[in-house]
């Protein structure tokens, strides 16, 4: 029981708000920043709400409804969305396919 309320989703923003806190006035602590009451409590918001924000998307199903399609099952080759077949192949490319373009420079001789 005690779980839930701690595994809440307006609960945990507001724990990890508190814990980054305390790291930022132990920081500020250490390096004499001086911060004043108005960054901490800007700092804390934007901790808050990126924290909601980041389990608020974990929770919603529409990310994870792209990896049912891309899967395929019982001898199918791809998932169907919409009118749409995707190719698991083409859905995330491999290690072995995947190319990179350095820059190459052509320095020569030195003429000092």
């Amino acid at each position: 029981m005690f779980l839930e309320y701690i595994t809440n989703i307006y609960v945990l923003p507001l724990i990890s708000t508190i814990i980054g806190l305390a790291i930022i006035y132990l920081y500020d602590k250490f390096e004499k920043k001086q911060y004043t009451s108005a960054i901490y409590i800007r700092i804390g918001l934007l901790l808050y709400i990126s924290t909601y924000a980041t389990l608020y998307i974990s929770k919603l199903n529409c990310l994870s409804a792209i990896g049912d399609y891309t899967h395929s099952g019982g001898g199918s080759s791809g998932g169907i969305i919409g009118s749409n077949i995707i190719d698991p192949q083409l859905a995330m490319p491999q290690a072995n396919n995947i190319k990179t373009h350095f820059e190459q420079f052509k320095i020569g001789v030195p003429t000092f």
